[in-house]
């Protein structure tokens, strides 16, 4: 293939063996020779018992030790809901969505933007419960600013657990805030031991980078071990910033990091289920800012996919990401860039695929209901095509004939409604018949869609013992957090 036709193909997967290879053995290298800082004591002492050289709070990884661990983590991840009906498995291109998450604002047209509310948090979780596109909830969809700050992760993750019976990320920003997260779940899932049989949460640990374990997410990592939770190991890489400006070097840093915490996972429970979580994004130079959409954060998906197949790993992407501070074109785009990454990639946890906008900032209503129909257009493209006979219609074409019209046709009436995507958001009108609708723009349809959405919730019920024994645990904690 000569120069200009390789250029002309769009690199699905960017690394060859020999590129496996050499990001791989880069991360060995980092491990061994330069190490990385572990902040926690008790993590310390386990790991100089399996034979790490310790320094002070520097660890130098042997590569054998962090390989042999990793392989105790298993490739696929059976999750449970609370209704065994809403149960997946994570792996294998799963491609399962989750919205917005940790954003200390929302916004909608109507009511501005404003700090998060337990208000808004209960009503995020109902659209997202009300979605078919998103299997996994988050808490945290919005923060809770109403509440106090040591106690609000048991109101959020309460939240889940009562208006909605799917599999769910803890709010889990501290090992003890996730305790709290696991110790709900299994009270809903029967018990800690039900729970530890059968996930049905999940927790993201993001390792200070470069390098760097901070005592607060290892014990995060921990309370995952501890209860047999899948966690999401996401190093916040941003090119230039936390990580080298050039994205193979970055990888190389994103694959010690994470096999790093793969590997202290399995020594606090062996087969924990481990994710390789994939956040690298360049940096805007001029602002500082993350810059998120672009074609980096696309490539170094791709490249992380390639990576987590290798070491037998679930992927985690981040879905409908933004820059855009405005619900507008560059919103749209970067959000659509994002997406096509973790849909290119087979992605298997896309986090952050409904609502996210102004970087991460703002939990947007309308956003919400926009990326829901990105999100069924890409799946609209997972299904493929059908070739049975009467999808080719070889007898409907002959009986059209040429120069025919196939509108009207019985065929065509049979089928437009599952076989051509129509969304209520976007839709083919004349210029005339748009401005006598009143000249709709798409946020403004979105604004109709997203309480069309929270109307269409129905609450899938709790067992009355349950719930109250879920509101004293809350209630108990939230007064010795807040005492």
């Amino acid at each position: 293939m000569d120069a200009l036709s390789a250029r002309s193909v769009l690199p699905l997967a960017p690394l060859d063996e020999a590129g496996l290879d050499r990001i791989h053995a880069q991360a060995m290298r980092i491990l061994s020779e330069i190490g990385t800082e572990v902040h926690d004591d008790d993590m310390l002492r386990r790991l100089g018992e399996a034979g790490q050289r310790i320094d002070g709070t520097r660890v130098r990884w042997d590569p054998d030790f962090v390989m042999d661990q990793l392989a105790l983590a298993p490739s696929t991840i059976p999750m449970a809901g609370r209704n065994p009906d809403n149960a997946f498995t994570l792996g294998g291109g799963s491609v399962v969505h989750s919205p917005v998450g940790g954003p200390p604002f929302a916004h909608d047209r109507e009511r501005g933007r404003r700090d998060g509310s337990l208000a808004d948090h209960i009503e995020l979780v109902k659209m997202a419960h009300a979605s078919n596109s998103l299997q996994m909830l988050q808490s945290g969809t919005a923060e809770a600013q109403d509440l106090g700050y040591q106690s609000r992760h048991l109101e959020m993750d309460y939240s889940i657990l009562r208006w909605s019976d799917r599999p769910f990320m803890i709010y889990g920003t501290a090992g003890d805030k996730a305790r709290d997260g696991f110790a709900l779940a299994s009270i809903a899932a029967g018990g800690r031991d039900a729970l530890i049989a059968k996930p049905m949460t999940l927790g993201i640990v993001n390792p200070n980078s470069p390098l760097v374990w901070d005592g607060l997410m290892v014990d995060t990592l921990v309370a995952c071990a501890e209860f047999n939770q899948p966690v999401a190991i996401t190093p916040f890489l941003l090119a230039g910033a936390s990580a080298p400006v050039t994205l193979s070097a970055g990888l190389s840093l994103l694959v010690a990091e994470t096999l790093a915490g793969v590997a202290m996972a399995q020594l606090i429970r062996p087969g924990t289920p481990c994710i390789l979580g994939c956040f690298f994004n360049g940096v805007d130079m001029r602002s500082g800012g993350p810059s998120l959409g672009m074609p980096e954060s696309v490539l170094t998906t791709l490249a992380g996919s390639q990576l987590a197949r290798r070491y037998g790993l679930p992927l985690r992407g981040g879905g409908g990401l933004c820059s855009g501070i405005a619900l507008d074109a560059q919103a749209a785009i970067e959000t659509t860039m994002s997406l096509w990454a973790t849909y290119l990639s087979g992605c298997d946890l896309v986090v952050h695929s409904a609502g996210w906008l102004e970087g991460g900032l703002v939990a947007s209503y309308e956003k919400f209901a926009i990326d829901l129909e990105i999100i069924r257009m890409f799946e609209r493209l997972r299904e493929g095509l059908n070739l049975d006979d009467d999808s080719m219609a070889f007898d409907t074409i002959a009986e059209v004939g040429p120069g025919g019209l196939f509108l009207a046709h019985d065929h065509t009436l049979a089928r437009f409604r599952t076989d051509v995507f129509m969304s209520p958001l976007f839709r083919a009108l004349a210029y005339p018949n748009w401005v006598k609708q009143g000249s709709p723009t798409a946020d403004e349809i979105a604004t109709k869609e997203w309480k069309k959405l929270l109307d269409s919730y129905v609450d899938p019920g709790i067992d009355d013992a349950v719930d109250a024994e879920m509101r004293e645990y809350v209630d108990r904690r939230t007064l010795v957090l807040e005492g």
